[in-house]
């Protein structure tokens, strides 16, 4: 019985959802483009999709592909749960029966969510009508933001009333529990209530799905502390995991691949408002682990654009503290003398900062001068040599006791740099910049940190990746029917053979794990790759062998189970129709292992063949444009595909001679 995700892909039209990312024309059975994933020196089509089976394939540099959740996590940086929840909405699928307190709180959480979206439209309303509301119009006109840019970012006025906003939400239905709870108002000790936003100019914040979930509010009056206010924790709203605007921002940063972080709102709004798109703010200095994180999914290179104050340069490096402590990253703690841990890997995140001119923020430098914004961006300066700078700032470089404090601050620092050769570099340049030799800093350290900065740990390279991933779609005759399918609109779910197969393997494997092994060394001897999850063309089914492959190495006997408790309910129903399908394989052991080889051939053997077979057309249609380079890519792909094939098919070959020869003992 298909599952859910069997569901969303029958009801999704592949072609029209990723059509509104890549703009795609057909091509015989199939729609090519330009890959969203990676940079176009030239405008030949390497992406490839393919409307009857919903999969899609980049046949350039990314030489990547998968069905519709692959396509989706890849292009927002989401894991698979994300995904699924994103396309049931789309498709219209219910995902699983809810308890009658998942519909509870799910009703808690949306009436949180309607009243936050009327807060927005009674603050929007206030700011354009209210004649109370002049004094914040004249601030945000000083500032320079346009009427359009507040109507992007739905900025509001809150009235200096006790009660107003409370009284309005109180006539619309809302009770003083639900205000108390999405943040709204105040409940005093003696039970009274007051409005938390009084005489603010009210900055709508949004979640990573663009949903409303609290407020940031900045003073009108000197007088009334803090300048910012920002919405309480609630069931909706977490500072600390919120990135402000980076819904809007997210495109750009993935993208450009490259993140710039400011200190606040108006920058924000600034920044945008004058074409630069990739800038987001923590709402303060202090970045959160979770924050980063939710940066980091999106760009390649962050950069953080602050003051050139003393506070500024004391925040920055409170940022550069939590960003060498939790980004993605293989480590293992180590302690240095004053008791701060120091970690021995090497960062996954590109980090940079732009020291702003003495004097401007960043809306000031955008306004007076975006060329000098933009290229401050573009040149900013790696981690360490800003360290270098603000630590150095205003110190007597000449005192060797200050030349001693300076190498203990900067050298644990330069140590985390992964590349060698930047290492080494970062240590001359401190070195000339304290005048000392630069033998001496490496003997500053402790002897296990010298030798391991002398000779850092080397991490396993991956092996070269295949020139094309098994799992490939076979293509089948097009349906004008699925290929006109609107959105949202049911068809029936049916199989293809090619899902059966893979469905038969999975299942069987699931239920003996012992094939896995069994079978890949069997698949070693015929000198074929041994299995992985790029032999399933669905991304639950990739996810699920994993886990199992995860599960093996880890010496659990008993897979199912142990990925029962690993997997979430999503992938744990889907396991559980595997194992059920698979109750009737052969229990005789040397047939299951030929029953799982068989089908792994096969399906390797016919997604060759069509890969063959597309990049032959995308060859033929480089060569009509005259891109003759490109079209030497291919063929080297397509030579590399012909030698696959002839092994996977000298293999199966050998499988079909023996299983004749000795029938279900053919295989040992």
């Amino acid at each position: 019985m298909p599952g859910p995700a069997d569901e969303i892909k029958a009801r999704l039209n592949a072609v029209e959802l990723i059509g509104e990312t890549v703009k795609l024309r057909r091509s015989g059975r199939t729609f090519t483009g330009l890959c969203p994933f990676h940079a176009h020196t030239k405008n030949t089509p390497s992406f490839v999709v393919w409307p009857d089976t919903g999969t899609w394939r980049c046949f350039g540099q990314c030489n990547e592909g998968g069905d519709l959740f692959k396509f989706v996590m890849k292009k927002e940086n989401w894991g698979f749960r994300e995904a699924l929840e994103y396309l049931a909405g789309r498709a219209g699928v219910e995902l699983k029966p809810r308890t009658p307190q998942d519909e509870q709180r799910e009703e808690e959480h949306k009436r949180l969510r309607d009243l936050l979206n009327l807060s927005v439209t009674y603050y929007r309303n206030l700011l354009l009508n209210a004649p109370q509301g002049q004094a914040a119009r004249e601030h945000l006109q000083k500032r320079g933001l346009t009427p359009s840019t507040l109507e992007t970012f739905e900025i509001g006025y809150a009235l200096a009333s006790w009660d107003a906003a409370q009284k309005f939400f109180a006539e619309r239905g809302f009770t003083r529990k639900e205000m108390v709870d999405a943040g709204m108002i105040v409940e005093r000790d003696d039970g009274s209530t007051r409005d938390r936003f009084r005489n603010r100019i009210m900055i709508p914040i949004r979640d990573g799905q663009g949903r409303v979930a609290g407020f940031g509010a900045r003073h009108l009056d000197p007088n009334d502390n803090p300048k910012f206010l920002n919405s309480p924790l609630t069931a909706l709203f977490n500072k600390g995991d919120t990135v402000y605007a980076l819904d809007r921002a997210r495109k750009t940063i993935s993208a450009s691949g490259v993140a710039v972080l400011v200190e606040g709102y108006m920058d924000v709004m600034a920044a945008h408002q004058a074409g630069f798109t990739n800038v987001v703010s923590a709402m303060g200095t202090a970045l959160t682990e979770t924050q980063l994180r939710l940066i980091k999914k999106f760009a390649k290179r962050i950069v953080l654009a602050l003051d050139a104050d003393a506070a500024g340069d004391k925040a920055t490096l409170r940022g550069l503290n939590v960003a060498r402590e939790t980004l993605d990253h293989d480590y293992t703690p180590a302690f240095d003398a004053r008791g701060l841990i120091r970690s021995e890997s090497k960062l996954q995140a590109d980090i940079r900062v732009f020291t702003l001119p003495e004097g401007l923020d960043p809306d000031d430098l955008i306004a007076s001068d975006p060329n000098a914004w933009k290229r401050g961006i573009d040149e900013a300066a790696p981690i360490v040599e800003y360290v270098m700078r603000a630590l150095t700032a205003g110190r007597d470089l000449d005192d060797p006791k200050v030349k001693g404090e300076v190498a203990d601050e900067i050298l644990p620092i330069i140590h985390d740099v992964a590349d060698p050769v930047e290492r080494d570099s970062y240590r001359q340049k401190l070195a000339r910049l304290l005048k000392v030799d630069e033998r001496a800093l490496t003997q500053k350290l402790h002897p296990e940190q010298s030798r391991k900065m002398v000779k850092p740990p080397t991490r396993a390279q991956p092996s070269a990746r295949p020139p094309l991933s098994p799992a490939l779609p076979t293509p089948e005759p097009a349906s004008p029917e699925i290929e006109s399918a609107p959105v949202g609109v049911e068809s029936s779910i049916t199989e293809s053979s090619v899902d059966r197969l893979e469905s038969y393997c999975l299942g069987a494997l699931a239920r003996h794990p012992d094939l896995v092994a069994k079978a890949d060394r069997q698949l070693r001897e015929w000198k074929l790759a041994p299995l992985s999850a790029d032999d399933f063309s669905h991304t639950d089914l990739q996810i699920i062998f994993s886990a199992l492959k995860a599960a093996l190495d880890q010496h659990h006997l008993d897979p199912g189970e142990h990925m029962q408790l690993q997997l979430d309910d999503t992938f744990a129903a889907r396991l559980q129709k595997l194992l059920e399908a698979s109750h009737d394989v052969s229990v005789e052991d040397r047939r299951r292992v030929e029953d799982v080889l068989s089908a792994v051939m096969r399906l390797r053997k016919r997604n060759i063949d069509n890969a063959l077979h597309e990049l032959r057309f995308l060859q033929e249609d480089a060569h009509a444009q005259a891109d003759e380079e490109l079209s030497h890519v291919y063929q080297d792909q397509i030579y590399n595909l012909v030698k696959a094939l002839q092994k996977v098919t000298n293999a199966l070959k050998e499988y079909m001679h023996r299983a004749e020869r000795f029938g279900i003992a053919g295989l040992n």
